[in-house]
């Protein structure tokens, strides 16, 4: 295991049997029991002081600015419009250990982990990925699950809100063969979407890349992409994307002064692996709905 210089200094400290303990050699069990003690020594020694220092002071404690009466329309909208095939989930705030490493593919250092095993939710469609995941190995044929969930993220330096109410979709089907299941759940996520995209951001837009060449023939002829910006060439390239989408992925778009990007979505791997069936095909999407409040504010404004 590879650490920071400053991680390696601590290691130092505590010794090599010590580093292997905590690392490898102690149970689930075990180490989650160390760690209740070391929580527990440590929360005891906290005074009222320490504890406002502390929200003063950690970013990951701050209260969005956001007033949720503002949110509650959004929200409330989002979920009158969802296709009849979704089932609405209300997820834990606690998702499995490594779900943002092997989902989404984001360092442990960007997530919060907790003492117990599990990390806090980073993004509600890891979550979904799991709960759909579970309901296919017990013999669901198709799944389609909505949820919306407060989630964290724990990378530093940013001038961002450490967490945000996202609103996400998840679907799972088998492999129906010649992209017909790809082509399918995109018409799905994206007939919702185009929805809501006009009814609550006037100047927003949605942006599809298609990486694979047959599906876009498909979709094409479908009619899938109707209502959508296409994009191709450079700007199709697939590392600034959030998530390590495949085959095609989709972002909701708003143009001003700055382009601002609310959210996005795209065909996943997870539930292959999840299920361990090659033949499963995922898509996923999420919006945050504290970044829609503004421009559905604005734009309310504006026609006034």
């Amino acid at each position: 295991m590879s650490g920071t210089a400053a991680s390696t200094k601590v290691w130092r400290r505590i010794g090599v049997h010590a580093r292997e303990a905590l690392l490898r050699t102690l149970n689930p069990i075990e180490l989650r029991t160390i760690l209740a003690d070391v929580a527990r020594t440590r929360a005891s020694g906290q005074t009222a002081a320490d504890l406002i220092k502390h929200w003063r002071e950690d970013r990951l404690l701050e209260p969005s600015m956001l007033d949720p009466r503002e949110a509650l329309p959004v929200t409330a909208a989002l979920w009158e419009t969802v296709p009849p095939e979704f089932v609405g989930v209300t997820l834990s705030q606690l998702t499995s250990l490594g779900s943002a490493i092997h989902l989404g593919g984001r360092g442990q250092n960007r997530v919060v982990t907790t003492m117990r095993g599990t990390e806090v939710l980073a993004d509600p469609a890891h979550g979904l990925a799991l709960e759909a995941s579970r309901r296919r190995r017990n013999g669901h044929s198709r799944v389609h699950l909505a949820t919306h969930a407060r989630c964290t993220h724990a990378w530093d330096h940013s001038d961002d809100s450490a967490h945000e109410l996202r609103f996400s979709l998840v679907s799972s089907a088998p492999d129906g063969g010649g992209l017909s299941t790809e082509a399918d759940l995109l018409d799905l996520h994206l007939d919702y979407w185009r929805e809501m995209v006009g009814k609550l951001i006037p100047r927003g837009r949605i942006e599809l890349t298609i990486w694979d060449s047959t599906l876009a023939g498909l979709v094409e002829q479908r009619g899938t992409i109707d209502g959508t910006i296409v994009v191709e060439g450079p700007a199709a390239d697939r590392t600034p994307w959030r998530n390590p989408y495949t085959t095609a992925a989709f972002r909701f778009v708003v143009d001003g002064e700055e382009r601002v990007e609310l959210g996005d979505g795209g065909f996943v791997t997870w539930t292959q692996a999840l299920t361990r069936n090659r033949k499963d095909r995922c898509l996923v999407s999420g919006i945050s709905v504290d970044g829609v409040v503004p421009h559905t504010w604005e734009s309310s404004d504006q026609q006034d």
